[in-house]
């Protein structure tokens, strides 16, 4: 069954055609905190370096590094490093099957950072430069705390934590005043991608 977000997904590629077609395991390797779980690389053949400041802001509390042309930030338990090279990797995961439905994800994340770039252009130093970190203590503020698992999470504080590294938005939230909605929402991404 395609979900709305897919459909969306699927009539914008028929427009702008996806900068990234493809993410392959490169290597999987041991994880380096669980004997139990994976790490794997991943790379593509496009050069990523443009596309790291849109994700940058747009993602909470993701660390961008020019210098090592990186970026990085923690998604379901995974820290994921995107390396401007086209290198891609990922820690803490179950299984193969993980890795690629994660992989997946950055894909996406990619190629809407790539419309978003076409659309605007590359963001600016400034911009870059006034990103501030927000805690989700402080994202928590803005909620209703009403605690009522409406959200998919069962606490608001929980939520608060999902939008920090952007699983989850804003408008998840049934509870969330208009005002809120429109100040949270700008206080968590400096852009939309």
């Amino acid at each position: 069954m395609v979900d709305d977000k897919q459909k969306g997904s699927s009539l914008i590629n028929l427009l702008i055609p996806p900068k990234i077609k493809e993410v392959k395991i490169s290597e999987v390797l041991p994880c380096l905190t669980s004997s139990e779980r994976i790490r794997v690389v991943g790379t593509t053949n496009e050069k990523l370096d443009d596309l790291l400041p849109a994700i940058y802001l747009y993602l909470p509390q993701a660390t961008y590094n020019k210098q090592s042309e990186s970026m990085s930030f923690m998604f379901e338990e995974h820290l994921i490093t995107i390396f401007g090279a086209g290198k891609i990797t990922v820690t803490n995961l179950r299984d193969r099957e993980e890795a690629e439905n994660i992989l997946r994800y950055v894909k996406e994340l990619l190629n809407r950072a790539s419309i978003y770039v076409n659309r605007h252009g590359k963001p600016s130093p400034e911009l870059i430069g006034s990103k501030t970190k927000l805690s989700p203590l402080e994202i928590n503020n803005f909620l209703p705390k009403k605690d009522c698992g409406e959200c998919g999470v069962s606490t608001c504080y929980g939520f608060a934590i999902k939008l920090a590294t952007g699983e989850n938005s804003p408008r998840d939230c049934p509870y969330l005043s208009s005002e809120k909605f429109v100040e949270l929402q700008k206080k968590i991404h400096v852009i939309q991608i």
